[in-house]
């Protein structure tokens, strides 16, 4: 039989430079374009590092920052359906007395008639044949020995 290679770690992302991924440089590449566009159409030095560090930190946050393993765009995509979908789990329990919707009624059978508990061959292949079929094909006849009959 042939042997195959099976591959180890398939949750992890391929690696481009070093330690960063696809998605990490995808991420930092937007930041740089972003601040890029603001240096050209800056009013002001100062304007422009009040507008572009918070950016930058934003990227940087969605290219490197990890909470319990989770991504951070997949942390602010959590925390934003929290938010607009709050939900609100409520246990009451109620007293009204209900009679119960199940009646079981115990019947006492007469045992004189288990103590014949012979099993021939055709009744031992038809309970066989209806175990196999999950019970789905009922037989013509199956034979119940607390009877002592078939049904």
């Amino acid at each position: 039989m042939l042997q195959y290679n099976i591959p180890q770690f398939i949750d992890s992302e391929d690696k481009i430079i070093g330690p960063v991924t696809i998605r990490q440089m995808a991420y930092l590449a937007i930041g740089t374009v972003i601040i890029g566009f603001l240096w050209m159409y800056k009013p002001n030095t100062i304007i422009f590092f009040l507008m572009a560090v918070p950016i930058g930190l934003i990227f940087l946050a969605f290219a490197f920052f990890k909470i319990n393993g989770l991504n951070f765009e997949v942390m602010l995509a959590n925390i934003f359906s929290f938010i607009t979908k709050p939900t609100l789990m409520l246990w009451s329990r109620q007293t009204e007395n209900k009679e119960p919707i199940i009646k079981v009624v115990i019947e006492k059978r007469n045992t004189t008639n288990l103590i014949n508990n012979e099993y021939s061959q055709s009744k031992v292949e038809e309970l066989a044949w209806l175990m196999d079929t999950y019970g789905q094909n009922k037989p013509q006849k199956i034979y119940d020995p607390t009877l002592d009959k078939p049904l």
